[in-house]
């Protein structure tokens, strides 16, 4: 080979190596070793537009500017941070929800939806000053602004309602300010509450779907292992327009408490959960189908004391709507 082509041939190799090593040098970046932020809950689940907002979860900076909040396409000032928690304003959007993520020190977060549209909750934990029996002729209510005694007495004993009068068949009604058990289109309810209930076949049981009659409502009752799920037609009580169901369940006895929990969010289907309040083990969960349902009205508490006297306690009632 001659002299020639082996200067070629270094001058190459010399060139090669030059334009190698500019190419590494120009294509080398930082490198973001941030961990990846995520969203793990909101605080309250849901908000309207103005509310205060936490949002729960983990990697965000706690350096205000690092952390970049959107709900949807609209980006929010954070109030305060932490690497754990960031508080913001809900904005105002003409939506029902909206996506939310965070970006934080260059790294972007999951998306979870908020509802925008607030819950509105309502509750009688009973905890106050013992009533006697008194009855729908006593204005106003001692038992409770919000309730009206439709028929029967009932009293408030040991921060619990109560009721030991037999042979009746009597109910009280929450009739609170907004209270509109509505199911579907963005709309749904949960309806809670504790009950414990005396032997000799007595009842004890929740109403809900109350229509303004106060006759035609959906009811769940039980007396000892037996479970019913009844609606009344036009003339209430006594007039029973479905037997939804009627069956016996083991977990349910004689003076013991149980939880009960109804919820809907379509319109004529609903599911009822009996819960062990003392262990948590379920005793009964059903759905059910109305294809003439009741909607809207409202909820509330219901017995039928066979025996005399009889003890029927209520509890813990709770109502959650949107």
């Amino acid at each position: 080979m001659s002299v020639k082509k082996y200067i070629i041939i270094a001058l190459l190799a010399v060139v090669t190596a030059g334009v190698g090593g500019c190419n590494k040098d120009d294509n080398s970046l930082p490198v973001n070793n941030a961990p990846i932020p995520r969203i793990l809950a909101f605080v309250p689940e849901n908000a309207g537009p103005g509310d205060p907002l936490t949002i729960k979860g983990m990697n965000f900076s706690p350096d205000p500017e690092k952390n970049i909040i959107k709900f949807n396409q609209t980006v929010v000032v954070a109030e305060s941070v932490s690497d754990t928690a960031i508080l913001v304003i809900v904005p105002d959007l003409a939506v029902k929800s909206a996506g939310v993520t965070v970006r934080s020190n260059g790294k972007i977060s999951n998306k979870k939806n908020l509802s925008l549209v607030r819950i509105k909750k309502f509750r009688d934990d009973f905890d106050r000053a013992d009533i006697d029996l008194v009855d729908q002729s006593v204005v106003p209510n001692p038992i409770g602004d919000d309730w009206e005694i439709v028929a029967g007495k009932f009293a408030l004993e040991d921060n619990r309602l109560a009721t030991h009068v037999g042979g009746l068949e009597s109910y009280m009604l929450y009739r609170a300010p907004e209270v509109d058990m509505k199911a579907g289109n963005d709309n749904y309810f949960k309806l809670g509450g504790d009950i414990m209930v005396s032997g000799g076949g007595s009842f004890g049981g929740i109403i809900f779907n109350a229509q303004e009659d106060n006759k035609r409502f959906y009811l769940l009752r039980t007396a000892g292992s037996l479970v019913q799920m009844l609606k009344t037609g036009a003339n209430g009580l006594g007039d029973w327009a479905a037997v939804m169901m009627s069956e016996n369940f083991a977990g349910l006895s004689d003076d013991k408490k149980y939880h009960v929990e109804i919820i809907s969010s379509a319109v004529g289907k609903f599911t009822i959960k009996i819960t062990d309040p003392d262990s948590n083990g379920t005793i009964m969960d059903r759905s059910f189908t109305d294809s003439d349902p009741y909607v809207g009205g409202v909820p509330g508490l219901y017995y039928f004391g066979l025996a005399n006297p009889t003890n029927i306690y209520f509890d813990n009632f709770s109502l959650e709507l949107q």
